[in-house]
């Protein structure tokens, strides 16, 4: 099994950063694949800060990416708008990931549309099958899925050339002052917080378009005109103006007010790839983001 001295550039790091760095893994997979960690023989937690000539030694490291790569067909319960044999469109529930990872190999969408999904023509990466772009977890909405990796192409292009309308719609903590707000900052990863994004000089350009519908008593509900499409963009650019999204467990602090995460991707517009055709879809809040907005709390 493998065993490391810390040398001075690497002191004073997270044990479990450490590990991944020289494992080449994630820290969900040094997390949840290492049984036993020992820092000089003695077992340490995740948490541990590194110091010049630890040995630090691993124990047991299970690589689970062959149920990453290959995850099983599972028959659950997806909302499809509209099918054909070159695409689908559908409605994805919130708390369902698009993708499988190392911690969460079974319950995604790529599960159920391996399953649903008869006609799946696909050569690549099993566990990204179909999928065109993404949604968060805990975020509700409109999804594209390509039945086949040139389709997938197409429509990746489409996104690329910022050619599909993607509108969103979110509940937010606050009274917005102005009815309609652009907020353009780059957006890039958190230099401490791995799993959070943050507003940064140096990261990727970003533009958020936003419109009120309506306000309540401290709460407004909004539209969003996404035009680029960075991880957690909207969810990064509503906090950093002080108006962070009602139920956001990781950039608001009193997310455990609400019932889910107040975010839904409500409507998109693209061009069919191979009829050409003006491709339109909308749906409805889902019932915990109605539940709120129709209550005396908002």
């Amino acid at each position: 099994m493998p065993e490391y001295i810390v040398k001075e550039e690497d002191s004073n790091k997270r044990l479990d950063l450490f590990i991944s760095e020289k494992l080449a893994v994630t820290r969900s997979q040094v997390k949840n694949y290492i049984n036993t960690i020992l820092v000089n023989n003695v077992e340490k937690k995740l948490s541990y800060s590194t110091k010049i000539n630890d040995i630090i030694f691993i124990n047991d490291f299970n690589n689970n990416t062959t149920d990453i790569e290959n995850p099983l067909a599972e028959n659950i319960d997806i909302d499809i708008l509209y099918e054909d044999k070159y695409l689908l469109v559908l409605n994805k529930r919130a708390n369902m990931s698009v993708h499988c990872s190392s911690s969460e190999t079974t319950g995604t969408l790529v599960n159920a549309l391996l399953y649903h999904i008869k006609d799946f023509d696909f050569v690549g990466d099993r566990s990204r099958a179909g999928i065109i772009h993404r949604l968060d977890k805990d975020t509700s909405g409109i999804m594209i899925v390509g039945k086949n990796s040139n389709i997938v192409s197409l429509m990746q292009e489409q996104f690329k050339n910022r050619s599909i309308k993607k509108i969103y719609n979110a509940i937010v903590i606050g009274l917005l002052k102005e009815n309609n707000i652009e907020i353009n900052l780059p957006i890039g990863r958190h230099p401490v917080y791995r799993k959070k994004m943050t507003v940064r000089d140096d990261g990727k350009n970003a533009l958020t378009i936003i419109n009120v519908l309506k306000r309540f008593k401290s709460h407004s509900l909004i539209e969003i005109d996404l035009k680029t499409g960075r991880t957690h963009q909207i969810r990064v650019h509503c906090s950093y103006k002080g108006f962070p999204v009602a139920g956001d467990k990781i950039y608001s602090k009193s997310y455990n007010n609400y019932n889910g995460l107040m975010l839904i991707a409500k409507k998109i517009e693209f061009l069919h790839p191979i009829s050409k055709d003006i491709m339109s879809f909308e749906v409805d809040y889902p019932d915990y983001f109605k539940s709120f907005l129709y209550s005396d709390d908002i």
